[in-house]
């Protein structure tokens, strides 16, 4: 059965001095409540990167010069798999902050923005809504593949993966900041609900 994940892309910005290891970079990392301290870990050094946060400071002014910020962008967004081997990541000027907006659009039976170089896209036919690699218009391409769901499958696929998204914040990212710093924890969590949620 196809699914859903939420997903970040390319984190490869520097880490923070106050961090206690190395991190392990990887192309994307799907966020879950059965993320590591070193997953938690890598999606901080890209929130941080992408956002353009100071992280040559302490732990406290770095997360007080993000939660300065309104709104984040971060690269990422919805992953849609059939399978571990199979799947369409979002593309290049996708965020995971556009997760609200993916759904909306799908709901209407849209195709949402989820990036371009490739341009992914969704088409609906009769009950089924039908995820493309790249731009649906140019699928005489051999390299072009597309994932399919039913249309009502895919929205119970992005609720699902709205509430991985939370399990997420309120686990393992909550934890890892909470071990450090109580307040910290807190405000990041309202934070992340607010920008993410």
């Amino acid at each position: 059965m196809s699914y859903t994940r939420p997903v970040i892309r390319e984190p490869y910005y520097d880490c923070p001095k106050w961090f206690d290891n190395y991190v392990h970079r990887s192309e994307f990392l799907t966020l879950s409540g059965e993320c590591t301290s070193s997953e938690v870990e890598l999606f901080l050094i890209h929130l941080f990167g992408y956002s353009n946060t100071n992280v040559d400071q302490s732990m406290e002014d770095t997360f007080n010069e993000l939660f300065a910020n309104e709104s984040v962008a971060i690269l990422g967004g919805v992953a849609f798999f059939e399978s571990e081997e199979k799947f369409i990541m979002p593309s290049c000027c996708c965020g995971l902050e556009q997760f609200r907006e993916i759904y909306n659009c799908i709901l209407n039976r849209e195709s949402p923005w989820l990036g371009h170089d490739p341009s992914p896209g969704i088409t609906y036919k009769d009950k089924m809504a039908i995820v493309w690699s790249d731009n649906p218009d140019s699928n005489d391409r051999s390299d072009v593949f597309h994932i399919n769901f039913k249309f009502e499958e895919i929205l119970s696929c992005l609720d699902k993966s709205k509430y991985v998204l939370k399990d997420f914040i309120d686990k393992p990212l909550f934890e890892w900041i909470y071990r450090r710093d109580r307040d910290t924890a807190e405000k990041m969590k309202a934070r992340m609900y607010e920008w993410f949620l």
